[in-house]
């Protein structure tokens, strides 16, 4: 029995290793004075709100892995500014940590809505988490943003497929002429098939559109719809495989971060890596397990979008990534390269494009 424990032991501990290095497997002993960050959240709390989640997770792996000298005041549901401000908050000193997205003040972070471009992108929240680190490290145009806004990305939330609820089923191309679809973005509008318009509205509105009738459709990612409760003035849940984007961003100040000797700023990265993962392999999967049992006991009917009709409607549109492309090569970016290696690294994770995208001409 003895034996047997000891090899287990040591497979963990050679795990640990492998996976998160050797400052993570062993209990290494770091000098860190007592801090408590200020934390602004654009989002509402844990249970509320699923990327939330990812914030939660980090805070109590630094707190743990620094045995108790870092700890965090947090301020959710946006108590200390609205989502735009997140980022001026840090700036400013007002808080030490934000979570919102980069993509509310994309004048600030031009790269914040690279997923976006794509439409019918990844859906599986592990590969998407993978694919944007790998992207994250081979361009460096990414941390140059942060820098320049002095921030310093620490973690995202995969997970949150984007899906449609609808007042009448969507079965086909078809379906969707002369709706009017509420969403948000810059890219998103651009998705909508043949005879759709967009309506762009926060996601807080959408449950009064759908209400009074301005529109039938809504498309949001499905822990959205459920915080916003849009689910009670619609019928059916069309998942047409869209897109699962890594959002809920985790930023902290680079001055707090340089703050703290390397092994504590590898702390605070490792920690976020690994909120990534439990968020994409935990998480999410448990948050659709509720929502989707949840749903159902009200009635909603889901919907696989047919996948003949989904080729209809991705050839159906604009080249957006190379018009993407295009703009952002005029300004300083590699951005056809950008395009083509995210195609690469998320087909060499397993995933099947229906399309290529970014043709230069």
């Amino acid at each position: 029995m003895i034996k047997k424990g000891l090899c287990a032991f040591v497979s963990i501990g050679l795990f640990a290793l492998v996976f998160l290095g050797p400052q993570s497997a062993l209990a290494q002993d770091v000098n860190v004075k007592p801090a408590k960050f200020k934390v602004s959240s654009a989002f509402p709390p844990p249970g509320a709100s699923m990327v939330s989640e990812v914030m939660m997770f980090w805070q109590q792996e630094v707190t743990k892995r620094t045995k108790g000298a870092i700890t965090f005041e947090t301020f959710w549901g946006g108590a200390l500014g609205v989502p735009a401000e997140h980022v001026e908050l840090i700036k400013r000193g007002t808080a030490d940590v934000a979570q919102a997205d980069e993509w509310y003040t994309p004048g600030r972070f031009p790269l914040s809505e690279f997923e976006f471009i794509f439409p019918f992108g990844p859906t599986d929240p592990v590969l998407m988490g993978k694919a944007m680190r790998k992207i994250l490290e081979e361009f460096p145009e990414f941390k140059r943003d942060e820098t320049r806004e002095k921030v310093v990305l620490i973690a995202f939330a995969p997970g949150g497929e984007y899906m449609f609820l609808s007042k009448k089923p969507l079965r086909s191309v078809n379906d969707f002429k002369g709706e009017k679809v509420s969403l948000i973005g810059r890219y998103l509008g651009k998705w909508m098939p043949p005879g759709a318009s967009a309506v762009v509205r926060p996601g807080q509105e959408r449950y009064d559109l759908l209400r009074t009738g301005v529109v039938n459709i809504d498309l949001l990612t499905y822990d959205l719809h459920h915080a916003f409760k849009t689910y009670e003035q619609t019928k059916y849940c069309v998942k047409a495989r869209i897109l699962s984007p890594c959002f809920g961003t985790v930023l902290m100040s680079l001055d707090t971060f340089n703050r703290y000797p390397p092994e504590v700023q590898k702390i605070f990265m490792e920690a976020g890596k690994q909120a990534e993962i439990n968020q994409a392999t935990n998480v999410s999967p448990k948050w659709w397990e509720r929502i989707q049992k949840e749903w159902a006991a009200k009635g909603i009917e889901f919907i696989d979008f047919p996948e003949a009709e989904r080729q209809k409607w991705v050839d159906s549109l604009s080249d957006i990534p190379a018009e993407w492309a295009n703009d952002f090569e005029a300004k300083g970016y590699p951005a056809f390269k950008m395009v083509q290696r995210w195609q690469e690294i998320t087909s060499e994770l397993g995933f099947k494009w229906i399309r290529k995208w970014g043709i230069k001409k």
